[in-house]
């Protein structure tokens, strides 16, 4: 097994790449904004005892609202990425 220096040094002696996963990004997205949704109920109930600022909940509400242009791209770009990942 050559060096990591040597790799760096000559690249063309690596092993080839492997081939991308096919990835249905609307179910990784939709998995997200479950999480961040999940976030944001428990720091909302901390937000309301108290021991929680309102930092957290800003947090989570942007994570959603990341999650949801993360759907609007998917759903725009649908075709062009699974014939990418075709190849």
């Amino acid at each position: 097994m050559p060096s990591f220096v040597t790799l760096l040094l000559h690249p063309d002696r690596r092993r080839p790449d492997p081939a991308p996963w096919r990835v249905d990004l609307r179910v990784v997205i939709l998995a997200g904004m479950a999480l961040w949704t999940a976030a944001l109920v428990v720091c909302a109930v901390l937000l309301a005892t108290g021991t929680l600022g309102p930092r957290a909940v800003t947090t989570c509400g942007a994570g959603l609202v990341l999650g949801l242009l993360g759907l609007a791209w998917e759903r725009r770009n649908r075709t062009r990425y699974r014939a990418s990942s075709d190849d």
